[in-house]
């Protein structure tokens, strides 16, 4: 592992690539895009969450002046789906609509006056179907299916541990709750948007706001019917996305009316479009049950939690494996059976948000331990240390812990920092409606796609001869400052200054597949597939200077531009030694590819074939008041401590670690998209809540450094860890002022009241002592 000492870009604070064009405003954005004679895309959606289609009549909608085209599913040349892993979503609705986000007709037209005008000449007779909303009344044997002939459970998710029985046998207390959280939208600052326009050669131009451009490129030539080397995405910048542009939009709707009108065409969806259609954080309902010892230690724990994911496939299956896989905690459990299901519903469609099924598992992990610490009279923060994870420590899914110290390193630095043994000291009762209370949560992490499923990078480096660095990547940089760290990884293993490198954006006819901007991989996957890249220039360069210099190549580094002998600098550049290289007929220009590889002996042979083999360990502690009179609660600190590996970019870093907090913050105390019998109340950022700058409460971060030998330099992923233990730092803290279990999500005033008020009703329920 190369010691922070030797290292001149890697950890330096560097600003990200990029701002300088979005703080002045030359970025360009997907609505930024003009090209002569565009054309205004627009799409019709249902008004009904759940109904069959009787007609569609698009004809006087077409004979509109200024229309030039209006499509439905007849229209569609090739597959009419978004083809995500399970082709149920339809891009134009056929037979039925199943959710208030299904598309029924795409129209291109010369101005906005003419889309609207034509949306409004679309005649759709229905016949509506009953539905289901409840995820709980939905597994019924009798309920309305959203799939005729198809059971609304579309997964039942079973994770087995040791003898579960047995365990709960040897507890001296068990103690089960009930935990739920509820649906949230993504609120990116852009909403999605395409441009599609064709080439003289009839092939397909894409520019689009987006996740995953190579997997857009798939999605596109098959609705179209071509092969995908006649598709070309291009990714402008981003506006944001958490998760919400991990699936198509509406790049394909464009890319098939620019197909349609020979013309380009402008996709923007507006932001109660956005809202409607795209898919939202899972609410879920969770049953946890826990055996605990006298003094405090985990015996068994049984999970059973239902997952409400709409009437399509997305990713539900996904996110709920994620969820059943963490819902554990970092913690040592010696046996468990866990039972996530996901059930279709006509609700909102739910998929991919930042943490991905992680936030919702630890909410009821980390209560359930505060419950536990309360039951057996420990202090939260004790009971975490006697059952925290450690190196060797094998999870209830079949990881064996590689390196795990940071799980308690986190724990105690947390305490240090907010004051932890010392927080009676302050005021309980500082006014006379004011309860103030502390509460801890900790997080695992696990980072990448998890084993046997596909999850690797490639990416293009090339070393011009004044120095400069070319870095091609498909990974998408939407604002987590993706870019900016690989430039800063390619910088520091080719000896140049950042400013030397410049990063093409992802193309998919200039960079290669980089997977998806998602699962906190980039810097981990892309990151190593640059450094493997840089290896053989870095060869080349070596075996021209050890050739000039008569120095032997293992006493040789590059730093700073220049060559450095046994930590002296010489006079000799990077650019001369690259001169010299492509003289001698030397590889510059290399393609560096990562496939996710565990070390041997990471996973169990009988354990979850999907489980991911690294992890990233934290822990938050939030300080907070309540009004007893009002029930609003007011976060005074978070204490936000990361083992991130190795801080590559300390800016980057913590611009993460605040803002997924921030996150953490809104989905404890205020985020809730409201829906009412499949339609969505909540519909525009006037009356979804999130948090302003005003809201966040002051924070407290602090990183460690436990490097991970496999990744990058020892970095770890940790773009989402800081999202994932803040909403049940929150609820334990609004507990401990209270003193009554709040376990439902989002901690709004009229819950808190309305705890208060009904004390009884809320408290846990203990199974029995021995």
């Amino acid at each position: 592992m190369v010691a922070m000492t030797d290292l001149s870009v890697i950890g330096q604070h560097s600003a990200a690539v990029g701002s300088l064009d979005i703080v002045s405003g030359r970025a360009k954005y997907t609505v930024d895009l003009s090209f002569p004679d565009m054309l205004v895309g627009k799409l019709l959606y249902t008004d009904y969450p759940s109904a069959c289609i009787v007609t569609i009549n698009v004809e006087q909608a077409r004979a509109i002046k200024g229309v030039a085209a209006v499509l439905t599913h007849a229209d569609v040349p090739g597959e009419n789906s978004y083809l995500l892993y399970e082709a149920d979503q339809p891009l134009l609705a056929k037979d039925c609509v199943r959710f208030q986000g299904d598309a029924l007709v795409a129209i291109a037209a010369e101005d906005e006056a003419a889309a609207q005008a034509a949306l409004a000449a679309v005649e759709v007779v229905y016949r509506p179907l009953p539905g289901i909303f409840d995820p709980i009344a939905a597994m019924e044997p009798n309920a309305p299916q959203v799939w005729p002939g198809r059971s609304n459970v579309l997964d039942h998710i079973i994770i087995e541990h040791g003898d579960v029985e047995a365990g709960f046998a040897k507890a001296d207390l068990i103690l089960e709750n009930t935990y739920t959280t509820q649906r949230v939208e993504q609120a990116f600052l852009e909403p999605e948007g395409a441009v599609a326009r064709l080439e003289l050669d009839g092939s397909v131009v894409v520019y689009a706001s987006c996740q995953t451009p190579h997997r857009d490129r798939m999605q596109i030539a098959r609705a179209l019917g071509i092969p995908e080397n006649r598709v070309r995405v291009i990714v402008p910048y981003v506006g944001g996305a958490f998760g919400g542009k991990d699936e198509a939009h509406v790049q394909i709707h464009a890319a098939l009316l620019a197909y349609a009108t020979g013309r380009p065409v402008r996709m923007v969806r507006t932001r109660e479009e956005s809202i409607r259609t795209h898919p939202k954080r899972h609410p879920m309902t969770i049953r946890y049950r826990s055996g605990i010892t006298r003094d405090g230690l985990i015996v068994a724990i049984q999970v059973e939690a239902v997952a409400d994911t709409g009437p399509y496939v997305n990713m539900g299956k996904k996110v709920l494996s994620v969820f059943a896989t963490r819902v554990s905690g970092p913690y040592r459990v010696p046996s468990a059976r866990i039972d996530a299901y996901v059930v279709h519903t006509n609700n909102p469609i739910c998929g991919a948000m930042r943490g991905f099924g992680m936030p919702q598992a630890h909410l009821a992990c980390e209560r359930q331990m505060d419950e536990l610490a309360r039951a057996v009279g420990l202090d939260p923060l004790e009971i975490r240390l006697r059952n925290g994870l450690e190196t060797g420590t094998q999870l209830p899914i079949g990881v064996n812990i590689l390196e795990g110290s940071g799980m308690k390193k986190s724990l105690v630095e947390a305490a240090r920092l907010a004051g932890w043994a010392n927080r009676d000291q302050q005021p309980r009762a500082p006014g006379p409606n004011l309860r103030r209370g502390w509460g801890i949560a900790c997080m695992l992490e696990g980072f990448g796609l998890g084993r046997n499923r596909p999850d690797n990078a490639s990416v293009g480096l090339e070393l011009l001869v004044d120095g400069s660095v070319i870095l091609r990547t498909g990974a998408v940089d939407m604002g987590q400052g993706a870019h900016t760290v690989l430039a800063q990884l390619a910088a520091e293993a080719l000896g140049v200054d950042l400013s030397a490198v410049n990063v093409v954006r992802p193309d998919t006819h200039l960079t290669n597949d980089a997977g998806a901007s998602c699962a906190s991989r980039v810097t981990f996957v892309s990151g190593n597939a640059v450094l493997r890249a840089a290896e053989p220039i870095r060869k080349a360069l070596f075996m021209c200077a050890s050739e000039q210099t008569g120095i032997s190549e293992q006493l040789l580094t590059l730093r700073g531009g220049f060559l450095h002998a046994d930590g002296e600098r010489l006079s000799i550049s990077v650019s001369e030694l690259a001169a010299k290289a492509r003289a001698h007929n030397l590889q510059l220009c290399t393609i560096g590819y990562y496939a996710m590889d565990y070390p041997k002996g990471t996973f169990s042979e009988k354990g979850y074939p999907h489980a991911p083999g690294f992890f990233t360990f934290g822990t938050q502690i939030a300080r907070v008041l309540v009004d007893t009179e009002t029930g609003d609660v007011i976060v005074e600190e978070l204490v936000i401590v990361n083992d991130v590996g190795r801080v590559l970019n300390p800016d980057g870093a913590l611009g993460q670690t605040e803002g997924g907090a921030s996150m953490g913050y809104g989905y404890a105390v205020m985020e809730e998209l409201t829906v009412d019998m499949g339609r969505t109340l909540t519909n525009s950022l006037g009356t979804y809540l999130i948090p302003t700058a005003k809201d966040v409460p002051t924070m407290k971060v602090r990183f460690l450094e436990t490097p991970l030998p496999a990744g990058p330099y020892g970095a770890r992923g940790m773009s989402e860890g800081s999202v994932i233990p803040t909403a049940p730092a929150i609820l334990n803290a609004v507990t401990d002022a209270i003193g009554v279990p709040m376990n439902h999500l989002p901690v709004t005033p009229e819950r808190v009241w309305a705890a208060l008020e009904y004390r009884r009703r809320d408290q846990p329920r203990v199974e029995g002592t021995r």
